[in-house]
């Protein structure tokens, strides 16, 4: 009768809690932070080189809605995670980093999410850019890809945890192609440089495949633009911004 008791009083105060959390921070923005920005920003917030501390990060801890669309958007080495994450999963995430590492500012909520995106969206509308590629240009560069980059990053695209990183629902691959592109051309840390073994249209077919395969969309590459960052220019391309994609998912 006791341990009944306690039980009942226990499932009553949780369930006191769970009524007290804001939406954001009942859904998954640990799991979701985990999977989308562990790897750049670490595990404890604390950042690892070019990537920012969240700890007591200004940014992270400011203006809520600055900080809404510059996830939602990105900048400069932080994808864009508009074509992403969900409203409901993006404000998950930005309650945990705003409220987590001891950071104490208040959770964001969907309802800013789903306003932010729409306020940006006119911004984030371009016209499609057209690129020049083989019309079979998915199934070659998944051969490409299997010859050069399966071993690692697996066929599955599911990379090997702690070694080598997944490519399928990257938001980094997904993200700003010019990065991918010096990324595959110039190596970094345990990825190493193809710019020297493959031409500009060989990495083209494979960025442009990894952006596309494994229910992955974002804008593919051609020749011309691989040889525009491998020159140091930067291309005009949204991140995580599909146009049409013939062969993708095939």
């Amino acid at each position: 009768m006791v341990v009944d008791l306690r039980r009942t009083l226990w499932v009553a105060f949780a369930l006191g809690c769970a009524a007290l959390l804001s939406p954001a921070l009942a859904a998954d923005g640990p799991d979701l932070y985990g999977v989308h920005c562990a790897a750049c920003h670490q595990p404890d917030g604390e950042g690892l080189g070019a990537f920012p501390a969240l700890v007591g990060s200004e940014r992270v801890l400011g203006d809520p809605h600055a900080l809404t669309a510059f996830v939602l958007d990105g900048m400069g080495q932080m994808p864009a995670f508009r074509n992403v994450l969900e409203d409901e999963e993006l404000a998950a995430v930005l309650s945990h980093v705003r409220t987590s590492f001891g950071n104490d500012a208040e959770p964001i909520e969907v309802d800013l999410v789903a306003e932010v995106r729409a306020e940006n969206e006119a911004d984030t509308e371009t016209d499609p850019v057209e690129v020049d590629l083989p019309e079979d240009w998915f199934e070659l560069g998944e051969q490409l890809f299997l010859s050069n980059c399966a071993a690692c990053h697996q066929a599955s695209g599911e990379g090997l945890p702690g070694a080598f990183p997944a490519l399928a629902g990257s938001a980094y691959v997904q993200g700003n192609a010019d990065e991918v592109i010096r990324l595959v051309l110039h190596g970094r840390a345990g990825m190493p440089a193809f710019g020297g073994s493959l031409e500009n249209l060989q990495i083209a077919l494979i960025v442009s495949y990894v952006r596309n395969a494994w229910e992955n969309e974002a804008h593919e590459v051609d020749a011309a633009m691989v040889e525009t960052v491998r020159g140091g220019g930067d291309l005009e391309l949204e991140p995580t911004t599909p146009t049409t994609r013939p062969g993708a998912g095939n």
